[in-house]
């Protein structure tokens, strides 16, 4: 599941690449960056989101306090 997570992290930042490339390319076309309908500022938030959420699921997946505060890995 931590390789899923990973990859999905991954997929994340590739979104919020393509979001940004997205924006760049529709500002040369002469499109102002308040038209937001060619998908740059969307990719950008679902990247975010998704590599977000992804590194939370990442680092805590498979970890387990004891009553003792000691992380056990599972």
């Amino acid at each position: 599941m931590r390789v899923l997570f990973g990859l999905l992290a991954l997929l994340g930042l590739a979104g919020i690449a393509f979001g940004v490339l997205t924006i760049i390319s529709g500002s040369q076309a002469g499109v102002p960056f308040s038209y937001e309908n060619y998908g740059g500022p969307g990719s950008i938030i679902g990247g975010a989101l998704l590599a977000a959420v992804s590194l939370y699921l990442l680092f805590t997946w498979g970890r387990k306090e004891s009553s003792s505060g000691a992380v056990h890995h599972v």
